[in-house]
């Protein structure tokens, strides 16, 4: 992003720039918006890229050298080539509901940041809102924490036995089918799709609550989006392009586990 502020384009295999006639800013449309131009161009095979060529030349060595230097390991020069881009996840808009306060439902629980859902962000991630989620949001959960009687009980979680490391054979399935299914751009049936690798995920390691944990997280965001039949900001439905009215969509992890399929049984 850093790059592209600075003047850096989004091309394709043939050179071609393809974000000027996706939205009048080109490289400077909001997140979403480039993003789906990005996988739209890597998922059709034209190899999108960003070309600093012009903008930057030999100054991306000195003014991003962490950029050059991973140019670098992968055999890129910046500086004569266009480097190759992808759209990657970036930011949980939601998370554990709150008030203006950081307080949750939960007797004794704040949350503030990316860990909980002030409405803040909308249906989109805003430049720099992640500073006001750090600092505001923060300063007010601890001023409320600060407020409360000294007597309150505390909120004691339970000690965890020691547990295996999630398989990372699991782990790397787990991602593909967040990508594929709950990407950039979604559908009913790769949402679906997607919610029955969760289930087979967490079958494969049951031991292990790291992996719950994460396969919790994966329900709640497929069955969330399979349930908002509307594109709004950051989630793009192909089969429900247009906009409906604005809510904020609550759910609990039983009502996600109840859009889940149970897991298929293991071939003989």
């Amino acid at each position: 992003e850093a790059l592209r502020g600075e003047g850096a384009l989004l091309v394709n295999a043939a050179g071609q720039r393809f974000m000027t006639a996706l939205h009048p800013d080109a490289e400077l449309a909001p997140r979403d918006i480039v993003a789906r131009g990005v996988y739209t161009e890597w998922r059709a095979g034209r190899v999108p890229a960003l070309d600093c060529r012009a903008a930057l030349g030999a100054r991306i060595l000195t003014q991003f050298p962490a950029v050059a230097a991973a140019c670098v390991r992968a055999g890129i020069d910046p500086v004569r080539q266009p480097i190759p881009v992808a759209a990657a996840a970036h930011y949980h808009m939601g998370g554990i509901e709150t008030d203006l306060d950081g307080r949750s439902s939960l007797t004794g629980l704040w949350a503030c940041g990316e860990a909980a859902s002030t409405g803040l962000h909308g249906a989109n991630r805003l430049a720099s809102n992640g500073l006001l989620e750090a600092l505001v949001f923060a300063r007010r959960a601890a001023l409320s924490i600060g407020a409360g009687p000294a007597t309150a009980p505390p909120l004691i979680l339970p000690d965890l036995p020691p547990a295996p490391l999630p398989d990372p054979a699991l782990v790397a399935r787990l991602r593909e089918a967040m990508t594929a299914g709950a990407g950039v751009l979604r559908d009913a049936a790769g949402l679906q799709a997607a919610l029955r690798v969760v289930a087979e995920v967490e079958a494969g390691q049951p031991d292990c609550p790291q992996l719950q944990n994460m396969t919790a997280t994966a329900t709640l965001i497929c069955a969330a989006a399979l349930l908002r039949r509307e594109s709004r900001g950051a989630h793009a439905r192909t089969d429900y392009p247009d906009t409906v009215a604005p809510r904020r969509s609550r759910m609990t992890l039983s009502q996600a586990l109840a859009l889940r399929p149970a897991p298929e049984p293991e071939p003989l």
